[in-house]
């Protein structure tokens, strides 16, 4: 992996991981925002529940009491009472009516001028009730819950007969059980709105009693439980409560009650742990989901941003990089014609010169001087054809119509051939040349590319080796590479020219030590040369000391 692909990644954990914190806090959020959301819209689902239950056990409730204020004006009552001293003739008055409510068990009649029990019914038969009632004389209608009967709580509602003169005549008195709150509740859990044990009554009266007289806080009503209620109540602690109560005195203020009998009842029902866990579990899920989602999400995202900055950072800088480059390139570009154009001047400038002195003093010269300007003004036309021909390939080389055609070449061949051409300027010059390259050494190269670059560079080499000098070749073979060395004991080069060698905006025309003439072009085409043939092109150089060519080249192998 590369380092800009270590920089990517470290950079994107950086990011995910920075991203973590607050997707964590936000999920949370969210979460307990949702259960909390989901806790108080569970409270108002049991109050309205609630209120339902209140109002049907309300409704209940003044059903009993229109039963027996129904019975106690009855005109028929009234007349019976004012004529007979009992209603064993129509004992079948009271049967008939409980048994068309059904929800009574039993009630009697009692003459109020001899406080006589006239009727009393109670599973199809006649009985006496208890003497220790017989006596009582309501002025309202009274309700009292006698105790328990065969494990139901047993409730007497009696209510007083008045003549038409306003005189009491006696009492009628029905009993009923409480299994009237149970049946309103089966009503509900039947259809799954409550579970058994979710809903309470309690009475209240005493404990208003207590509170009031130690001062303490009553909860009142919409307050929110949770009791702290003692080890092993029903109402056990951690449990969500909502409750409603019912005030029979405010509901019916004609009633009277029972010393014994309690008016207040709170009426109470419960949200379990088990559905409110089950609910918080369920939420919980929902959000791993989603937390798992916009983890995954956010992880693409990132991914995709920053390889987009990344990738757009790359091509903003690989643009500037073309940028810098045209703006060089135009820069060396310029400075290569002012060079070329300076190169030029020069030689068509002493042509013009020799032409203008040989019109105007032609006959004036002899043979001799005359020569000697033929022979200057063919030397100024031989360095512009050399010129030209070096911008042409070099031309050819920049519009990539040069294309190297490898073949298998000796580079002892190459290094005779160049030595051929150039052996007059060797003698001219009684400069001594080496060849000491190995016959052995075979390189895959563009033959006549090579050829030119040895050319170019024993040329060069000649040019600045001053007379009875030395010029010495020689070769080695490093892995798949082929060394050749061109060495001579010239003029050499400081570190400054050195720099400059092969920069085209550089005017490195220096003459030979004979005032030899160049295009400047020479090195930077054979360098060209060398690199369209996978090899490269070197220089070692000591001021007065001479100067190292090292080229290297690709080495044929055998298939």
């Amino acid at each position: 992996m590369t380092k800009s692909k270590n920089k990517t990644l470290k950079t994107y954990l950086l990011l995910l991981g920075g991203s973590l914190i607050p997707l964590f806090i936000f999920t949370s959020f969210l979460y307990q925002l949702n259960v909390s959301q989901n806790i108080v819209k569970m409270k108002s689902e049991k109050k309205m529940l609630l209120s339902l239950i209140k109002k049907d056990i309300e409704r209940e409730f003044n059903d009993y009491i229109d039963d027996v204020q129904f019975l106690s004006e009855t005109p028929q009552l009234r007349s019976l009472l004012y004529e007979k001293s009992n209603l064993k003739e129509n004992h079948d008055y009271l049967k008939s009516y409980l048994k068309i409510k059904n929800k009574y068990f039993a009630g009697y009649i009692k003459n109020n001028r001899n406080h006589v029990i006239i009727e009393e019914y109670y599973n199809n038969k006649y009985l006496r009730f208890p003497e220790k009632l017989s006596t009582k004389d309501p002025k309202k209608i009274t309700f009292s819950k006698l105790g328990s009967y065969k494990n139901y709580f047993i409730v007497n509602i009696m209510a007083p007969i008045y003549g038409n003169d306003g005189v009491p005549l006696g009492t009628i008195s029905l009993y009923g059980k409480q299994a009237y709150i149970d049946n309103i509740l089966n009503k509900y859990i039947s259809i799954n709105l409550i579970s058994k044990g979710d809903f309470y009554w309690f009475s209240l009266d005493k404990n208003n009693q207590i509170d009031r007289s130690k001062k303490i806080k009553i909860l009142e009503k919409e307050d929110l439980l949770p009791m702290n209620s003692t080890s092993g109540s029903i109402l056990s602690k951690d449990i969500l409560y909502t409750f409603d109560t019912i005030d029979l005195k405010e509901l019916l203020p004609q009633l009277e009650f029972d010393k014994n009998t309690d008016s207040t009842w709170r009426l109470i029902i419960k949200v379990p742990k088990s559905e409110i866990n089950a609910m918080r579990k369920h939420f919980l899920d929902e959000y791993k989901l989603l937390s798992i989602f916009i983890f995954l999400m956010l992880s693409i995202t990132i991914w995709v941003i920053l390889k987009e900055t990344n990738k757009r950072k790359f091509y903003e800088n690989k643009l500037e990089l073309q940028n810098q480059k045209l703006i060089e390139n135009s820069k060396t570009k310029d400075k290569f014609i002012s060079i070329l154009a300076h190169d030029l001047k020069s030689p068509f400038t002493g042509i013009t010169g020799i032409f203008s002195i040989l019109t105007r003093k032609y006959d004036s010269y002899g043979e001799v001087k005359k020569k000697k300007l033929i022979y200057s003004l063919n030397d100024s036309i031989q360095g512009i054809n050399a010129l030209l021909i070096n911008l042409l390939e070099w031309s050819k080389i920049q519009r990539g119509h040069v294309i190297s055609s490898p073949m298998k070449v000796k580079v002892n061949d190459l290094t005779a051939s160049a030595y051929q051409i150039l052996k007059l300027n060797l003698e001219s010059k009684n400069i001594k040349f080496s060849n000491n390259i190995s016959d052995k050494h075979f390189i895959w190269v563009d033959k006549n590319m090579i050829d030119a670059v040895f050319r170019n560079i024993l040329s060069n080499a000649i040019k600045f080796t001053p007379y009875h000098g030395k010029i010495e070749l020689y070769s080695e073979q490093k892995e798949k590479y082929i060394y050749i060395y061109i060495k001579d004991n010239g003029v050499g080069m400081n570190l400054d020219i050195q720099s400059k060698l092969f920069k085209l905006d550089q005017h490195l025309t220096t003459p030979g030590t004979e005032n030899e003439k160049g295009t400047g072009l020479g090195l930077i085409i054979t360098k060209e040369f060398i690199h369209l043939n996978r090899g490269s092109l070197g220089v070692d150089s000591i001021k007065d000391q001479g100067t190292t060519f090292i080229i290297k080249l690709p080495a044929y192998r055998e298939i």
